[in-house]
């Protein structure tokens, strides 16, 4: 009976420290490779690498549509999960966040009205971002036009903090408001 008792205590144990343990997500962006890391308690407890795949092969018709299918569901999917996303992103903790895009075209004006266009989106995203989570450091954001030349390289670091305790309360507050 007591080897029971031992048991549940440490089953309970585990799951205590599972709901309040600090999982960290590192997510990083270079030269179409992405790299991402989840740590528990700073260790590494998965880790994923993989390419973006950079090619246009040729596909049929029937192909693309089941392509843009799928993506029309995903996207679909994500919309219907956004309330309880928001809700998980009010407990987490933004620790970095950096961006930085490089473009270049053959001419000036158009260099100058891309770069606009790339300002805009990551200013409106900056904006998204800060009201949804919890900031630790400032955001380090750059645009860097080239004048002259075609060219595009983009990298990204993120690094997330959140504590799973918190993210299924704040999925179980948001399924009981429903």
């Amino acid at each position: 009976m007591w080897i029971v008792i031992g048991v549940v205590l440490c089953v309970l144990l585990l799951i205590g420290m599972a709901l309040v343990a600090k999982v960290t997500i590192h997510i990083h962006y270079d030269q179409k490779h992405w790299n991402i890391r989840i740590l528990v308690f700073g260790i590494c407890v998965h880790k994923r690498q993989f390419k973006q795949q950079s090619s246009i092969e040729h596909t049929s018709v029937e192909d693309i549509k089941q392509q843009l299918s799928n993506l029309f569901t995903d996207l679909q999917r994500i919309w219907n999960s956004i309330p309880y996303l928001l809700q998980i992103t009010k407990s987490a903790e933004l620790q970095q966040f950096r961006w930085h895009t490089t473009i270049g075209l053959s001419d000036a004006a158009s260099v100058g009205t891309v770069v606009g266009l790339v300002w805009t989106v990551k200013g409106i995203l900056n904006q998204v971002i800060r009201s949804n989570f919890r900031i630790r450091q400032p955001f380090d954001i750059q645009v860097q036009p080239i004048f002259q030349t075609s060219f595009f390289d983009t990298s990204f670091q993120c690094i997330v903090s959140i504590r799973p305790g918190k993210a299924m309360q704040a999925i179980i507050s948001n399924a009981r408001g429903r």
